[in-house]
């Protein structure tokens, strides 16, 4: 049977999401999920041969069976319904003895979707991320935190938490840091590496602009190209205003009630992936099916694919771990093995990069031939994951510049890479 879309797939996580609302009561519904709709959605899951041949693809046909005859009052279905799935993007794990995990599930761009991580145990309320401030952000979290009330029964409000720590300053996992601050009592904690980027915001948004326009006119890209990205890079970031952190966290640190700081950059340089007891929350180190995003050096120190190679080493050997939560989509329930999927991903991907540059290429070309035709944000990533490759290659002696004496003798050069023979 054929892939499922992710554009399919993510419709019907949402209609899931939104017909699950019906398990909530009259109050929750009009004050937090008033956009949920759940009758709607939970007939149009029926709808269509393609919802059909998709929810077959994916085996959540049993799930809709489940839901169904959860919603019409039975009630051990319904409990175990929650224990199994979750309701409207929540949903509970557990680690240690007495802690819980609550995923959010929050649309932090549009049609973009990032996991929150409410962890509770005794005396202690902590969040990993805290979304983007954006509109779906804001209400998905209002929607989280009552249905963690509502349907587990936890006494936990999002203006109570003890700390919100910071996985790494991408802003789809900071950009609400200032409602922490203003909303909140929470304390903020994030890398050392990414400090910076929270309490100086705006001298790092001009840095990494200009960055970014020095990296993109070398890769091949025109005036006018790298205006619109450059414009697409800033876009919404210019809301965000620098914030105090609280604590700055480095490797083998402790927080909260003994969770574990691992730095894992790469990614980002102050990736962190946080152990709680025996459950790690990877953020966007180790993803269930996707890759993570690469950056080049070049853009971003501590970036790169030298240090996430390392960081996946890192991570592979620590003990203890029963399974693994991201930042984005599913759980992991073997890491290594995950691990060592990603990696032999980005050692395939080098072996393609080399073979398309047995002509001279620039990081444009590489892009182009990797990732084909590519719009709006996605040109932009497709050119860093390229880049990423590229540098990763160069440094290893494996590519050469071709056009060296161009590179010498002009001010803004175009660089083109070859194969090292």
């Amino acid at each position: 049977m054929a892939p499922v879309p992710s554009k399919v797939r993510r419709k019907l996580e949402w209609l899931f999401l939104r017909a699950e609302g019906a398990f909530l009561d009259d109050a929750v519904l009009t004050a937090e999920g008033a956009h949920l709709e759940p009758l709607e959605a939970r007939a149009r899951l029926r709808e269509g041969k393609e919802n059909e041949e998709a929810l077959r693809a994916l085996e959540w046909l049993g799930r809709l069976e489940h839901l169904e005859r959860a919603l019409d009052g039975d009630a051990e279905r319904r409990r175990t319904y929650l224990e199994q799935y979750g309701a409207v993007g929540v949903q509970r794990f557990r680690a240690g003895t007495e802690t819980r995990i609550y995923c959010l599930s929050v649309e932090t761009f549009p049609r973009h979707i990032n996991n929150v991580y409410v962890v509770l145990e005794p005396g202690s309320a902590l969040m990993l991320d805290c979304g983007s401030d954006l509109p779906t952000s804001r209400r998905d979290l209002a929607l989280g935190f009552a249905v963690v009330r509502a349907l587990f029964h936890e006494d936990v409000r999002y203006e109570a938490l003890d700390w919100c720590v910071i996985s790494h300053a991408h802003y789809d996992h900071f950009g609400g840091a200032n409602a922490i601050k203003r909303e909140t009592r929470a304390h903020l904690a994030v890398h050392e590496l990414d400090a910076r980027v929270l309490s100086g915001f705006d001298e790092r948004l001009v840095v990494v602009s200009k960055d970014i326009d020095v990296y993109l006119r070398r890769a091949g890209i025109d005036d006018e190209k790298r205006a619109e990205l450059l414009a697409l890079y800033t876009a919404h970031k210019t809301m965000f205003a620098a914030v105090k952190v609280d604590r700055v966290l480095r490797d083998g640190d402790q927080i909260g009630p003994g969770y574990r700081v691992h730095h894992v950059p790469g990614h980002c340089p102050g990736l962190i992936c946080l152990q709680v007891h025996d459950v790690l929350l990877t953020s966007d180190h180790v993803l269930a099916r996707i890759t993570p995003h690469q950056f080049p050096q070049a853009i971003t120190p501590f970036a790169g694919l030298e240090h996430f190679f390392h960081s996946l080493a890192k991570i592979r050997k620590v003990e203890g771990i029963n399974y693994a939560l991201g930042g984005h989509e599913e759980p992991i329930w073997d890491l290594r093995a995950r691990i060592d999927g990603i990696a032999n991903f980005h050692r395939q991907r080098l072996g393609r990069v080399l073979e398309v540059c047995d002509v001279p290429r620039t990081v444009l070309g590489v892009a182009d031939a990797l990732f084909g035709p590519q719009e709006g944000y996605g040109f932009l990533l497709a050119i860093e994951e390229a880049g990423a490759h590229v540098e990763y290659l160069h440094n290893l002696g494996k590519l050469r510049i071709a056009n060296l004496d161009e590179v010498a003798t002009s001010r803004d050069p175009v660089i083109e890479y070859v194969v090292r023979k």
